[in-house]
């Protein structure tokens, strides 16, 4: 009997040692689990990060935008447009923005001629174009002379139906270079085919304070 007991107690006692073990590595492969379920969840944020980074949920022709594409990736990646700014509490009485500072205009073509550069003009002409998802820019002609409206920080807007108006814009002149995807947006956004540009394109560019387009120019 006594040694019955014996082998039947070092049994148990082997039996214990083999079922510590086991629960000792149950807990190092669940441990083991737990650190390997964060970095799988890090790799896949990283992973969403790297898509919106390079705008591969833009909306087809929304790349490119002309006041900072990087600055309104959200937006594209959620169907919009542009993020614009509030229409001025004027727009009523046909001005836009801030008001002007300068006394008097000059015809936007001798604007152009006089290189004014980074100094602040204030030009007359005609809208040639507008931006139709908002009014975030214009173009103006005078004669052959042509520039491009863009809204200082892209803080206010103007009517969509200003084709043909007449207008005055005061801010600064300078030349700006757009790229291929800035030139297809500008075409979408001024309801063109963008298909059917390519390149770059070099254009005067205005950046504007303030505008006025008389309501019954």
């Amino acid at each position: 009997m006594t040694v019955i007991f014996a082998l039947v107690a070092g049994l148990s006692v082997s039996l214990a040692c083999d079922s510590g073990e086991t629960k000792s590595e149950n807990k190092v492969a669940v441990a083991d689990s737990k650190v390997e379920a964060p970095a799988e969840k890090t790799a896949e944020a990283a992973e969403a990060a790297e898509h919106a980074e390079h705008g591969e949920h833009a909306e087809e022709g929304e790349e490119g935008c002309i006041y900072g594409e990087d600055a309104h990736k959200e937006k594209h990646a959620e169907g919009h447009s542009c993020d614009h700014g509030d229409g001025p509490a004027d727009a009523a009485a046909g001005h836009f923005g801030a008001p002007f500072t300068l006394a008097s205009s000059q015809p936007l073509s001798a604007a152009v001629e006089g290189d004014a550069g980074e100094s602040t003009v204030q030009v007359s002409g005609t809208v040639d174009s507008v931006c139709q998802k908002m009014g975030c820019w214009m173009v103006v002609k005078d004669g052959e002379a042509m520039a491009r409206i863009m809204m200082k920080d892209h803080s206010f807007t103007v009517p969509r139906d200003s084709k043909g108006k007449a207008v005055v814009v005061e801010g600064t002149l300078a030349t700006r270079t757009f790229n291929e995807k800035e030139v297809k947006h500008l075409a979408k956004d001024g309801g063109e085919d963008p298909a059917a540009v390519s390149g770059e394109r070099k254009e005067y560019v205005l950046t504007a304070t303030g505008i006025a387009i008389p309501p019954n120019s």
